[in-house]
């Protein structure tokens, strides 16, 4: 149910607005076609103007540049190439329009002679006639013939550059086509001229500056290269080779090689000598490789073996003392003792030849040290040798890269063969259609241009007469009948419609009105009534979304009903049918329901809007398990500070994003605070009533809640049983109507 519209001061009428239109309509149509007609008649009387166009292509700086390095000629393109920037093509614009290249131009072609331009001589057109009587047109007093044919030249050129590109445009436009290809053409040929002769004359004069350069630097590196040859003779720093090193550096580095061959040689005989030495101790020195080589020792060797087999074969028949067994004895040690003899002098030569390595090891290093201390001594020739070889070296590279600069700038000393940076790429074609005035398309856009201009005047004057609303001022609002059994009055609530983001709930505040006297039947249709809680869950159930939280407001109808039974029983039924449910007890005093569920009180709600407490240690499950409850908290007092709304949003926010269905309840005052602060952001309220019928009850009229008038809230009202009389209340009350007196025993 959705609140009735009112009418606003600033509302449109749109039957008035169509009605001008259709009004004026054929009026705007005759305006504009007419305006059309004279701007098609004042465009024939002007002079068709022609526009042709020649178009330049800037290519980069290559290795013609006579300020180029001659050694990258062989070099690739891409390495020889200067990049042309966005400013380099800036500057062949504005050099295009440069007032010595038109003043050249209009010289060559006698512009003065025209009509347009040189605007003494008379006019082009009708248009211009008439401009010239009414004295705005004509040679100013006091210009000059050359300014007036620059500034009409200048008015007809247009030179261009697109974006991303290296392409230059030169367009014009005259009342002659010959004459705007001419133009076109000749600035194109002209500019190109101009910077062939640049090159050229740069060229030469870079040949000029070269050449006293050149003579200077020969003479230098002659005189650089005869001291170094000088001090080289002087310094005793010959130079030999294929490398073109100094002597001594030769002899160094040969003695080095050589001492590093006799510590191999030293190095080998002393490893042969002490093995010998060791092997000759042990008796074991036959297997040493140099006795083996020897060929003495071998025969001998080989003597003693004979020698010892006869004295085996014969010891087998003969007895030691045998003469024959004492000669062969006797020989058996005569070879023993060549032997030995032979192999000592193998040793000997051995330690005499390690002996010699190591000599010879010592002279090599004692040459090696005269070398060293003769480079150390004469350290400083080198140093200074070096200077003047670098000096030499440097002068003879400059005087190389000048000369092949030189040579190079040679080729391009006569202007044909000096390549520019803007070449033509297309000449500019005689054009056979005029580029001004277009009649037919200038004749139209004003005929609109009119036709538009008075469908806005007619609008904004219909909109400022007669097309708004008059009837805002009267504007009633109806508020909700109120008992009068008790005489109350109501704080005043400023007017309003406030909505909430993603509820679709709105609420309208509305002032107290005087109490009226409302009878039972309009009392019984304040909002749909269901005799149990448990259809109204259902219904709430049946009304909800199956996705995001579903917000339930239960109070009482007037402040001396306490709904907190019919919250929690509600909350029951609710979470029976399978939904996530959260019963949220609403009481800023501290007194709630807590204590009814059975959890408890703190911390709880009010604690998580001051930031005392988070949502795991405000929210508890029934001791049942049906549902979950977030407690009242600690009481608050004014020294409390007051809630913040956009806190206790974000609070319920959170809570749609959790559960399925959120039920707040509280006593009648602090639900309406509560529905005035979250701006009626409920999707169903539940008004609970004690089943009496009191003559003090405030009772909320058709399509209102809580005292604030409503739109898309589902409004239930249940009204509590009333209990059943006792014997004795049957007696008082039939005693009290028959006007007897009954007193107790």
């Amino acid at each position: 149910m959705r609140t009735p519209t009112h009418a606003s001061p600033d509302d449109i009428d749109i039957g008035i607005l169509w009605t001008s239109l259709k009004r004026s309509i054929p009026r705007i149509l005759i305006l504009s076609v007419v305006a059309g007609a004279l701007t098609y008649i004042l465009l024939s009387l002007m002079a068709p103007r022609y526009t042709s166009e020649a178009q330049l292509s800037v290519v980069a700086k290559g290795s013609q540049n006579p300020f180029a390095d001659p050694k990258r000629e062989g070099m690739p393109p891409d390495s020889i190439t200067t990049p042309v920037d966005k400013e380099a093509i800036n500057t062949h614009v504005r050099a295009l329009m440069s007032p010595d290249l038109a003043r050249r131009i209009a010289e060559d072609m006698k512009l003065n002679t025209k009509k347009e331009f040189n605007s003494a001589l008379g006019s082009l057109d009708a248009i211009g006639g008439l401009m010239r009587l009414a004295g705005l047109a004509g040679p100013r007093p006091g210009e000059s013939e050359q300014d007036r044919v620059l500034g009409s030249f200048f008015k007809g050129l247009e030179v261009y550059s697109p974006k991303e590109s290296r392409f230059i445009g030169i367009r014009y436009t005259s009342v002659e086509p010959q004459l705007a290809a001419d133009i076109a053409n000749r600035m194109a040929e002209t500019y190109r001229g101009s910077l062939a002769t640049l090159r050229v004359e740069e060229t030469d004069e870079v040949q000029k500056a070269l050449e006293p350069k050149i003579a200077e630097l020969m003479k230098e590196v002659s005189a650089a290269e005869s001291e170094v040859e000088r001090f080289r003779g002087q310094s005793d720093r010959f130079v030999g080779g294929p490398q073109r090193t100094a002597l001594i550096e030769q002899q160094l580095g040969e003695l080095t090689a050589e001492l590093t061959k006799t510590q191999g040689a030293r190095s080998e005989v002393e490893g042969r000598a002490k093995s010998a030495r060791e092997l000759l101790k042990s008796g074991s020195a036959e297997v040493l490789p140099d006795v083996q080589r020897s060929p003495l020792i071998q025969n001998l060797v080989q003597s003693r073996v004979r020698a010892e087999r006869q004295i085996a074969e014969l010891s087998v028949s003969l007895l030691p003392g045998h003469p024959r067994m004492q000669q062969l004895n006797a020989d058996l040690a005569g070879l023993k003792r060549q032997i030995a003899a032979e192999v000592g002098k193998l040793v000997e030569g051995l330690e005499k030849e390690a002996k010699s390595a190591i000599n010879r090891e010592a002279s090599v290093q004692k040459s090696i040290d005269t070398l060293k201390s003769k480079v150390v001594n004469t350290g400083g020739d080198d140093v200074k040798l070096r200077s003047l070889e670098a000096a030499a070296k440097s002068k003879r590279a400059e005087l190389d890269r000048l000369q092949a600069q030189y040579e190079s700038n040679k080729a391009r000393a006569t202007p044909g063969a000096v390549p520019v940076e803007a070449q033509i790429i297309t000449q500019a074609r005689i054009s056979s259609v005029p580029t001004f005035p277009r009649k037919g398309p200038y004749s139209g856009l004003i005929a609109a241009a009119m036709f538009l201009f008075g469908l806005a005047w007619t609008i904004s004057k219909a909109l400022f007469v007669g097309a708004r609303s008059q009837g805002g001022a009267a504007v009633s609002v109806h508020t909700a009948p109120m008992s009068t059994a008790v005489s109350r009055t109501e704080p005043a609530l400023a007017m309003g419609q406030v909505s909430a983001a993603g509820h679709g709930a709105s609420a309208v505040a509305r002032p107290a009105a005087a109490p009226a006297i409302v009878s039972q039947a309009s009392t019984s249709e304040a909002a749909d009534k269901l005799p149990t809680i448990s259809a109204i869950a259902s219904r709430i159930v049946a009304r909800a979304p199956s996705q995001g939280g579903y917000r339930v407001l239960v109070a009482g109808d007037h402040d001396d009903v306490d709904a907190a039974a019919e919250a929690i029983e509600l909350a029951k039924s609710i979470s029976n049918t399978g939904k996530q449910v959260i019963l949220v007890d609403w009481s800023l005093e501290g007194a709630g329901l807590s204590s009814k569920v059975g959890v408890q009180r703190t911390p709880g709600l009010t604690d998580l809007l001051q930031g005392a407490a988070r949502f795991e240690d405000v929210i508890r499950r029934e001791p049942s398990g049906q549902f979950h409850v977030l407690s009242a908290g600690a009481a608050m007092d004014e020294a409390d500070g007051a809630i913040d709304d956009d806190q206790l949003n974000l609070v319920l926010d959170a809570l749609d994003e959790a559960y399925d269905m959120i039920v707040v309840t509280g006593g009648h005052d602090p639900a309406r605070q509560l529905f005035e602060a979250i701006q009626g952001r409920f999707d169903a309220g539940v008004l609970v009533g004690d089943g009496k019928k009191r003559a003090n009850a405030l009772v909320d009229p058709p399509g209102t809640m809580l005292g604030f008038e409503v739109t898309e809230i589902d409004i239930v009202r249940y009204d509590r049983p009333a209990a059943a009389p006792t014997g004795l209340q049957r007696i008082i009350r039939g005693g009290a109507g028959n006007g007897s007196e009954i007193r107790p025993s």
